[in-house]
């Protein structure tokens, strides 16, 4: 017995192909079968006039402090995105010179519209460097959940 099966789901399976109709199965996290899966999940899911695919990658995020306090990334995540690329649009959190971390703060509350007594203000602001920044982070983020991914209307 699988631990989930998603059965009659259009399946993109993200090498562009046409997306075709299938059952997904899935053991241990991982997909062990698509096509027509004869085995019962313990979940089943009925995905017909659903799509199932592949996690999304979003390269263009502003979340490099809301990580900080919104781990999941929302909400990407209800959209199926499971990786994000952070910091690539010219207004990022590192390197951060000493100091600089009130100044930073005010500006991401006039740029991106954080309050500036909001949640940004338990951020820390401790890091010089690209890689202390994102060793803060490790650990703690996951743009991941799967009762989303599992099955999206088209």
């Amino acid at each position: 017995m699988l631990d989930l099966v998603i059965r009659g789901a259009t399946v993109i399976d993200g090498t562009g192909a046409p997306g075709r109709r299938a059952d997904v199965g899935v053991q241990d996290g991982r997909i062990v079968a698509v096509g027509e899966v004869e085995d019962r999940g313990t979940e089943n899911l009925d995905a017909d006039g659903l799509v199932v695919a592949p996690g999304f990658v979003d390269p263009h995020t502003h979340y490099d402090a809301q990580l900080f306090w919104d781990p999941a990334a929302s909400p990407s995540n209800v959209h199926g995105v499971t990786s994000i690329v952070a910091g690539n649009c010219g207004f990022t959190l590192a390197p951060l010179r000493p100091g600089d971390g009130d100044y930073l703060r005010r500006m991401m509350a006039k740029v991106e519209g954080i309050a500036a007594g909001g949640p940004g203000t338990g951020v820390g602001w401790e890091w010089e460097t690209f890689g202390e920044y994102l060793a803060r982070l490790d650990g703690r983020i996951g743009a991941h959940d799967r009762s989303a991914q599992a099955a999206v209307r088209p």
